[in-house]
């Protein structure tokens, strides 16, 4: 069978059995080895055990339990509610006033939650009730927080660049850091967005734009201290250097138990759930990785990964047209796969691809995450919309209504991204 027949045999049977509801690391496992059967090196199954041992050595994987943790013990001991109400009252005087609170809080929170799901439940949680009160438009209320959880994937400690650097052996600190401008800049996008919609039809934010009192605005200030304090102390220590991201993550949660004790009033009953919370996560993600890499392992014996990057390098495709057929593969396939499965199926092809041909693997990176995010917000798989829709019993068909003109601004922030790279690279120079 020649490489290109294996390679479509293998995407074709990964996403047939992603698409079945199949774990992801047992479809990517189980195509890994089919695919060495298939091009006769069942000789190489016996290197998967070690594979599997190998790829989950890693000191950085220390790193992933630690941060779930991290995020776990804030959303659970309830410190979310009393967040997002002092966020409320330094934003609630802006034309959209909660909706850009929504945003605001969305992009604070992923640095701590590390998640796009966890983002888009624990605001959406206490905001739904909250924007339904004041007698918001339900579509843009739901849309506002579906894309805003998606910013808990690009704002440092993301969950999926823990993911993409563990399998493209790329620097988590430079990843971290690259992440930082383009998820600020894509919540400003966001905000800017509702604040033309909310000018255009004010109808879509009924009282928003009132002054608020400052002695209001001082309690909000107190209410959101010990999460930004946490956070200032996670992200400032890998910045400056003081401290590897697996130690940033030991820091965060020690930290986090702190604050939710303290702060938060978390009991022995809520710790529990928060850690039977985190070995699930962090379990399904090992699973993932170790599935990944058996692909990965697979596509190289058989020499798939070897003749596709000579066949590009052949068509001396240029960087921009490379870009554009990624960008409508992601487009596609973010609408059948979630984010998650999306990455790490696709990875262990498109990587040799994307040195060959010389993008930077930083940039590359934040580039992916982002095809993620808009993958959490497209349906029929996009998690986010689930989310919402549990959240606030809404249809679905409602939720995705709302979501979908931000799908447009990923897209944008995406373009935004390739003719400007250094969006991404420049905060990684001064890294110590």
């Amino acid at each position: 069978m020649s490489w290109l027949m294996l390679l479509g045999m293998a995407t074709l049977l990964a996403v047939v059995l992603l698409s079945s509801g199949q774990w992801i690391a047992f479809a990517l496992g189980t195509v890994g080895m089919i695919t060495l059967l298939v091009a006769g090196r069942g000789g190489d199954l016996d290197a998967v055990s070690s594979i599997s041992w190998n790829s989950t050595g890693d000191f950085v994987f220390v790193a992933i339990p630690l941060f779930i943790l991290m995020g776990e013990l804030i959303l659970k001991s309830g410190l979310s509610g009393r967040f997002y109400r002092g966020v409320a009252a330094w934003l609630g005087g802006l034309p959209g006033g909660l909706l850009h609170t929504n945003v605001a809080a969305c992009a604070i929170f992923s640095a701590v939650s590390g998640s796009s799901v966890a983002t888009a439940a624990a605001i959406g949680t206490v905001a739904v009730p909250e924007l339904r009160a004041h007698g918001y438009d339900r579509r843009m209320t739901y849309g506002v927080l579906a894309a805003g959880g998606t910013l808990g994937l690009l704002i440092p400690p993301s969950l999926g660049v823990l993911v993409y650097a563990v399998q493209v052996q790329e620097s988590v600190s430079r990843l971290f850091i690259a992440g930082i401008l383009p998820g600020v800049l894509l919540a400003a996008m966001f905000s800017l967005y509702v604040l033309v919609a909310v000018k255009a039809n004010p109808a879509l934010a009924p009282g928003s734009g009132d002054r608020v009192a400052w002695r209001e605005r001082l309690i909000g200030l107190a209410n959101t201290l010990p999460v930004v304090a946490l956070i200032a102390v996670v992200i400032g220590g890998i910045y400056a250097g003081l401290v590897t991201p697996t130690e940033a993550a030991a820091l965060g949660a020690f930290g986090a138990l702190v604050v939710s004790v303290v702060f938060g009033g978390m009991r022995v009953p809520q710790f529990l759930v928060a850690v039977r919370s985190t070995v699930r996560t962090n379990c399904m993600i090992i699973f993932i990785i170790v599935g990944a890499q058996i692909l990965s392992f697979s596509f190289v014996s058989s020499g798939v990964t070897r003749r596709l990057v000579e066949a590009v390098v052949a068509l001396e495709i240029s960087p921009l047209a490379l870009f554009v057929v990624l960008c409508a593969a992601f487009i596609v396939l973010g609408t059948v796969i979630d984010g998650l499965s999306l990455m790490v199926l696709t990875l262990p092809i498109l990587f040799p691809v994307v040195q060959a041909v010389g993008y930077d693997t930083v940039w590359f990176g934040i580039v992916m995450i982002l095809f993620v995010e808009l993958g959490q917000i497209t349906p029929p798989v996009g998690l986010n919309l689930f989310v919402l829709q549990g959240v606030s019993g809404e249809r679905l068909g409602e939720v995705v209504r709302g979501a979908l003109p931000f799908a447009v601004v990923i897209l944008a922030m995406i373009g935004l991204l390739y003719a400007f790279p250094q969006i991404a690279l420049w905060p990684t120079q001064f890294i110590n």
